[in-house]
């Protein structure tokens, strides 16, 4: 009988943070809003619903769980009441975004007593419950554009935002702010994105000649 070796297999270690947040590049970001025909309701809804996601960088629990007291008109901003980490913020409402949520609650959501910002438009009439509803409205509206990505969903754009930023250096903790991270450790992800900057702060290789 062999034996079994399996336990002599050295694991291999998985660091927290080690991986680079995928993400859209901008113009990318750009293309995908710009192709959305919003003479529909779907595409006042899934217009309104990627700004928001693109230029807050909103969880899609967030995102499905605004109400329309949620939003401050007069003041341009967004009231986050129940988050991840339970803790309630305010991110701003752009200019773009407000327009195109003014336009889809006027015209183009459809009436009902629910008190939640996006709606299912299929009958019968009921909020967004579920995350993979939200993943698919983006995905969808990605390979419209032809894009493609391994993972899409609503984090594809909060990473898209969150590396902009970044890469605009922008205050990390501007960042975290707007994210709603309760620690900068876990937006400091988002510097290894920042490739010129990083490369600015590289030390020459040892032995290495220049000219």
């Amino acid at each position: 009988m062999q034996d079994d070796l399996a336990r002599l297999v050295p694991r291999v270690p998985i660091w927290r943070l080690a991986k680079v947040p995928q993400h859209l590049a901008w113009t990318d970001v750009r293309a995908v809003l710009d192709s959305i025909d919003d003479t529909t309701a779907v595409g006042k809804r899934d217009r309104a619903l990627l700004l928001i996601l693109a230029t807050t960088g909103l969880r899609s629990q967030e995102v499905r769980r605004l109400e329309l007291r949620d939003i401050r008109w007069r003041t341009g901003e967004l009231y986050i009441r129940r988050t991840k980490t339970r803790r309630e913020r305010v991110v701003p409402l752009l200019e773009e975004a407000g327009r195109a949520l003014s336009t889809y609650i006027l015209s183009g959501r459809p009436p009902g007593a629910h008190q939640t910002v996006f709606v299912c438009h299929v009958p019968p009439v009921r909020p967004i419950s579920f995350s993979s509803t939200v993943a698919a409205i983006v995905r969808r509206r990605l390979v419209r554009c032809g894009l493609q990505a391994p993972r899409v969903g609503a984090h594809l754009l909060r990473h898209s935002i969150a590396t902009r930023f970044v890469q605009q250096e922008r205050p990390i903790k501007e960042v975290a702010d707007l994210l709603g991270h309760h620690s900068i450790d876990t937006t400091a992800i988002y510097v290894k994105v920042a490739v010129p900057q990083l490369e600015g702060m590289a030390l020459p290789f040892p032995g290495a000649t220049h000219e």
